[in-house]
């Protein structure tokens, strides 16, 4: 008797799972192509994500392709951002630590930070891996809302 095959499991056989060992490794190739000029202002060149995709290859024996590097690519940066866009001015009582891989304050500061900033309270117990490096590929290219205008505005000026 042969077994029943659906879509999901078609689909988990095609999905690739990442590690933090991958992510980490993603990150230092990212940062390598940075440093040696790679990249059009945010954007990584095709060059970049070519070397990027071998070096993965090579390290890991999956089948990686550049796909696959840009939708985890996408979902670093979307954990990241998070919390970035808490600390990004460096907060008053806060320290990061690379050795924990999380930002430490007082009770009382993070409570302070929690009423303000209400995403905060799940930063307070989470670390988050390759943070500083992640800040150096990314921190220029957030948007801040600063000097941002409407289409109103632009017409009067």
């Amino acid at each position: 008797m042969s077994e029943k095959r659906t879509i999901d499991d078609v689909v988990k056989k095609d999905r690739e799972y990442w590690t933090a060992i991958m992510d980490d490794a993603l990150i230092d190739a990212l940062l390598h192509q940075h440093h040696l000029g790679n990249r059009n202002g945010s954007v990584f060149t095709t060059h970049a994500y070519d070397n990027i995709v071998k070096e993965l290859q090579e390290k890991f024996e999956k089948p990686i392709d550049k796909q696959k590097v840009k939708n985890r690519i996408k979902t670093i940066k979307y954990n990241w951002s998070d919390c970035y866009d808490v600390f990004k001015n460096g907060l008053s009582g806060f320290a990061w630590s690379p050795i924990t891989k999380m930002w430490s304050a007082e009770p009382e500061v993070w409570e302070s930070l929690i009423q303000a900033k209400p995403k905060a309270k799940e930063l307070k117990n989470k670390p988050i891996p390759n943070y500083d490096k992640l800040v150096e590929l990314y921190g220029k290219d957030r948007a801040t809302g600063e000097q941002s205008e409407t289409a109103s505005e632009m017409r009067q000026r």
